[in-house]
């Protein structure tokens, strides 16, 4: 059950990590008037912290399925 539920995550993560790197980038755009440079910059981290953590994860399931 935990594979399943660390499977489960992905694409959660893989959703929500780009949103709040878009979301943290627009709130900094206003604060600091740069127009829309810091949402891309953020929405691209976003992306990369999300597989970043996918990969993480299917590395940890897989140990887990390994051990059983």
């Amino acid at each position: 059950m935990r594979v399943v539920g660390l499977l489960g995550m992905i694409p959660i993560i893989l959703a929500v990590a780009p949103l709040v790197g878009y979301g943290l980038g627009y709130l900094l755009d206003r604060w600091l008037h740069t127009g829309w440079a810091l949402r891309i910059v953020f929405l691209v981290l976003g992306f990369v912290a999300g597989v970043r953590e996918m990969l993480r994860l299917l590395r940890r399931a897989r140990q887990d399925f390994d051990e059983l």
